[in-house]
């Protein structure tokens, strides 16, 4: 396995997000590629879906099953407020909300997760019939990407190794299946969380797979909506991406989310597409 503190590039992060108390302080590496001031939605959908899984768990072991975030406003480059609530409680399934504020309290990202009991029912895996893979090329046999070239500030893309496996390289238009790598811990000075890997790559589906001009149009996702099997086995997680955009002023993107051993789930967005 690779190190997954290899931040070669990345001065002075230690993490996505510093603790601050009850805070939670982002690093500038989590802007997004629309306004330096405002996160990328990988982040935030990484910081709740981790304080959704790690709530209250009493005497069981969760997984997240589902998760749902509304991106209602941009989320500021600014400390933010978590809040976290059972809404259905259960001894085998719980729905989970969460709301992230800014430092003036306003209400910038909804989330809703639900949570599932790990609980072992004697099945074999092993035994399961499951649907071919793609033949894709590992991580080791694939080209390095970047979108230093399209943005000029810093940006949550820093914060991964990117390898092109099919597809469109990132300055041309198209579909693409890209492997990545996160280098930087969610949380300051704390372990990368399989969950983190998977959480923070699913709001890329309209990077990746972008079909339209970057320099004449905006493609914004306020919404993004992750499901999961399993979590990744190893450091590298695939997003086999598409977007499928309209002349109306809308769209969709998503994709499928893999390890080297296969899909772990899914994730949709609902674009907004305009022309700069």
């Amino acid at each position: 396995m690779v190190d997954q503190l290899d931040v070669t590039g990345i001065p002075d992060v230690t993490g996505i997000f510093q603790r601050d108390g009850s805070r939670y302080v982002p690093a500038p590496i989590a802007a997004g590629p629309w306004d330096e001031g405002a996160l990328h939605g990988g982040p935030p959908t990484a910081l709740v879906g981790r304080l959704i899984l790690e709530h209250e768990p009493g005497d069981t072991t969760w997984f997240l099953g589902r998760l749902t975030v509304e991106l209602i406003r941009p989320v500021p480059l600014a400390p933010l407020q978590v809040s976290v609530e059972v809404r259905r409680p259960g001894r085998r399934v719980q729905v989970l909300d969460a709301v992230v504020t800014d430092p003036d309290g306003t209400e910038v990202l909804w989330a809703r997760g639900v949570r599932l009991a790990e609980q072992p029912n004697g099945l074999v895996e092993a035994n399961v019939p499951h649907a071919p893979w793609l033949d894709l090329p590992t991580p080791d046999e694939c080209t390095p990407s970047t979108f230093a070239e399209l943005i000029p500030w810093p940006t949550f893309g820093d914060a991964f190794e990117f390898r092109l496996a099919q597809g469109a390289p990132f300055l041309q238009l198209g579909p693409a299946t890209v492997w990545s790598r996160l280098l930087v811990p969610l949380l300051a000075d704390e372990p990368i969380h399989p969950l983190d890997r998977a959480l923070t790559i699913a709001d890329f589906p309209n990077g990746f797979a972008n079909s339209v001009p970057f320099d004449r149009f905006i493609y914004i996702n306020p919404d993004l909506n992750v499901s999961l099997h399993r979590l990744p086995d190893s450091d590298w997680v695939l997003l086999d991406a598409a977007m499928h955009p309209t002349a109306a002023g809308h769209g969709t993107s998503g994709g499928t989310l893999a390890d080297e051993r296969g899909p772990i789930g899914s994730c949709t967005q609902t674009l907004l597409i305009a022309a700069r």
